[in-house]
Order: structure tokens, then sequence, then C-alpha cells
């Protein structure tokens, strides 16, 4: 195997090399801006340098944040308040409120550039525990992560 940089440095963030299992490398970084900061992580599984993909998407990402958060969320109050969302009542409520539930943003993108925006923060039963995610297409959101029950395959 490879030397792993312990540091990968983008334009606006520096991500550390973080403790992972042998087969899995995460780098991650806080990104300052909007309420208490953002975390944006790269990781490589196999464990190896992040790819060319990977490293344009986390910069895109970093560049981007605030943008790609917003949209997130309006995707998330669309989606889930349409009839596909099969949301409680009381939940449904909650998300008509003028401030969606959704906090604490963390980006995370794999070796082949894709990657979800997830809230750790959900005042929904689908984040109960996990949070809820978002999976994008470059900047475009494109599916509601539920992230409910992680054992699920």
């Amino acid at each position: 195997m490879s030397t792993l940089p312990d540091a990968i440095e983008l334009d606006g963030a520096t991500l550390i090399r973080i403790d992972a299992p042998e087969d899995i490398a995460c780098w991650t970084a806080g990104v300052e801006g909007g309420e208490g900061g953002w975390t944006v992580s790269v990781i490589a599984e196999p464990a190896e340098e992040p790819s060319a993909e990977a490293r344009e998407t986390a910069q895109g990402v970093v560049t981007e944040f605030a943008a790609l958060t917003e949209s997130a969320i309006r995707y998330l109050v669309d989606e889930l308040a349409g009839p596909r969302g099969a949301l409680s009542d009381a939940d449904r409520a909650r998300l008509a409120e003028s401030e969606p539930p959704f906090g604490a943003p963390e980006a995370v993108v794999w070796q082949d550039g894709t990657w979800m925006m997830r809230f750790a923060e959900c005042g929904l039963s689908i984040g109960d525990e996990y949070g809820v995610g978002v999976m994008f297409a470059g900047r475009t959101p494109v599916a509601v992560e539920d992230l409910s029950d992680p054992d699920e395959a």
C-alpha cells in the first residue's frame, strides 16, 4: 500500500487524515461559515489517495457549501412534503414551519466524485439517530437518503 497523505490542501480548507479501518482512508475538515461551520470529508475505499474526481468535487463543495446546503434543504422540503414523502402529520407540520428542521450539515465525498450532504440534526422521524442525507449529481440534488436504519442494504 502506498503512503497516504496526512493532509489534503484545498482552497479554503485543509482536510486531515483521521483514524479509520485499514481498508478505508478518510480525511476531514471543519470549514468556517454558517452557524457553527460545516464539515467536509473525503472517503477512499480501498484506502488510497483521493482521486482527481474526489478532490475536484470536494473543492467545489468547500467553495459552494452555503449554496449547496440551501439547495439540499429546498430539495428535502419538496421531496418529503410531496406524495412520496410518507411523513406523519406531525412531521409534515414541522416541515411547513418557516425554518426547516435540518441542521449540522456535513458533506461526504467518495472516490468516484459522488457525494452526499448529510444533516446530522433532523427534526423529523426519518432523521432519527443518524440524520438525513441528500445525494447530489454534481451540484444538483437527486435523491433523499433515509439514514434511519444504516443496517439496511
